[in-house]
């Protein structure tokens, strides 16, 4: 004999069924609060593209070079090497790296690089030159160890 099992769902009340239909009335009559005001010298000082400041503060000039100081580190570069490396020997091929794209990090006892670069295979195509081939890959370079990879791919094509 299979016992029974008798589910009861029970609804408890939030509280707004509980009032009165007149205070009910009186509680969705009422018209939502304004939106917040923005300051206006704020606005002002952030409207022009040349000086525009991002959350961080930065203009669009000091982020340009600043990501482009990290995409021409030295760290960065030979992870993309290394990342191209392995993806070479894992999936017998031979891409030789370009250069770096994009790269973003998180530092945690080391770097954890997501890495957007570029390489060439020895296949020449129709037009007789070597196209390059986008990359991603996610290495972590720890402090004094050696680098681990997660994953090196080439980009999905659109």
């Amino acid at each position: 004999m299979v016992p029974l099992v008798r589910l009861v769902i029970l609804r408890i009340p939030s509280g707004f069924e509980l009032r009165t239909p007149q205070k009910k009335q009186k509680l969705l009559s009422k018209p939502p609060p304004p939106p917040p005001q923005r300051d206006e010298q704020k606005s002002k000082e952030t409207n022009s593209d040349s000086e525009s400041e991002d959350e961080d503060g930065m203009t669009a000039e000091q982020k340009e070079r600043y990501l482009k100081k990290v995409r021409e580190s030295e760290e960065v570069k030979s992870c993309s090497e290394w990342a191209i490396r392995r993806f070479n020997s894992d999936n017998n091929t031979n891409y030789q790296f370009v250069e770096v794209l994009k790269a973003n990090s998180v530092f945690c006892a080391g770097n954890e690089f997501y890495l957007t670069f570029t390489a060439k295979d020895d296949v020449v195509d129709a037009d007789g030159e070597r196209s390059p081939v986008i990359f991603h890959a996610k290495v972590y370079a720890p402090i004094g160890g050696e680098k681990e990879y997660y994953f090196c791919r080439p980009k999905l094509k659109s």
